[in-house]
């Protein structure tokens, strides 16, 4: 391996540690963190295939060193993520594995389904010819961020200890009466995410969602014309963009719209659904076509 095939091999490992650095995280009470591992992790994967292929040094090696990163940080994290979510859910996060009802080890333990099936989109991936334009099911960078932002939601958004949920109406109660500017989009999604049925449905739909096989976009321009693939992508951007302007419309003085929410990190999760979606009215549009 020359010199220069070490630089992006070093981003790539440098996303393998982010990922480690987040599984630790997320056992000792600092998920958040394992959320800034993710969204670090994701910077290092975006940018080491581009190096790569700048300096013209792609390779198997390189290959199979992202395959590998990619199922510590955007599979194992995220499913260890999930998997503490529905263990908070159920009021077990500070509570031993092997002293919590059996009944709650096999429905937190569905958590790490997302480690189960990212490994295996990875895997087909690696062998599949025909995502090199697009990619087949839901990509695990994707995936993970997703999970990772109910975190940065909760705890920044909303400035909320979550790993104790509000279980009482006493509790909720006291909790609109301190946040007594939020609108009820804020109370539903907090109740939302303290849900632990909600994480279990999510573990199971997005397992499905990686290995599903419908192709959905992926953002390596080969050019910028306005032709072929090109088209969806940049109308993608445009739209993801519209995005971010309605979550900075309700800090502006002259916006008045009653119960217009706050979106700030909620926007995140809004995006992967908003490229999901995107990407198979796409495809149904093309099948059409045909």
């Amino acid at each position: 391996m020359n010199w220069r095939a070490a630089i992006p091999n070093s981003l790539t490992l440098s996303n393998l540690v982010c990922g480690c650095l987040g599984i630790i995280a997320a056992f000792e009470a600092e998920m958040l963190w394992s959320t800034a591992f993710i969204l670090l992790a994701a910077i290092f994967d975006f940018f080491d295939g581009m190096v790569a292929r700048l300096l013209k040094v792609s390779g198997e090696l390189g290959k199979q060193l992202d395959s590998l990163a990619d199922a510590v940080t955007f599979g194992v994290l995220p499913g260890i993520l999930l998997y503490q979510w529905i263990s908070i859910g159920f009021g077990d996060y500070f509570t031993p594995f092997f002293e919590r009802p059996l009944d709650h080890q096999i429905l937190e333990g569905l958590g790490l389904l997302v480690a189960v099936f990212s490994v295996l989109r990875l895997a087909i991936f690696n062998i599949d010819e025909r995502q090199s334009d697009v990619f087949i099911g839901v990509p695990t960078p994707a995936n993970a961020i997703l999970i990772s932002s109910f975190s940065i939601i909760m705890a920044t958004q909303y400035g909320l200890n979550f790993y104790n949920p509000l279980d009482t109406d006493e509790a909720m109660s006291a909790l609109v009466q301190l946040h007594y500017w939020w609108q009820p989009y804020d109370f539903h999604l907090i109740l939302l995410l303290w849900n632990p049925w909600f994480h279990i449905v999510l573990a199971i739909v997005s397992s499905i969602l990686l290995v599903a096989p419908f192709p959905l976009l992926n953002f390596k321009f080969k050019n910028l014309k306005w032709e072929g693939p090109n088209k969806a992508r940049i109308i993608f951007i445009g739209l993801v963009f519209l995005a971010l302007i309605m979550t900075w419309l309700p800090y502006q003085s002259w916006f008045r719209v009653p119960y217009y929410p706050y979106f700030d990190y909620t926007i995140i999760p809004i995006i992967i659904l908003l490229y999901i979606i995107y990407s198979l009215i796409i495809h149904l549009v093309n099948k059409a076509r045909q």
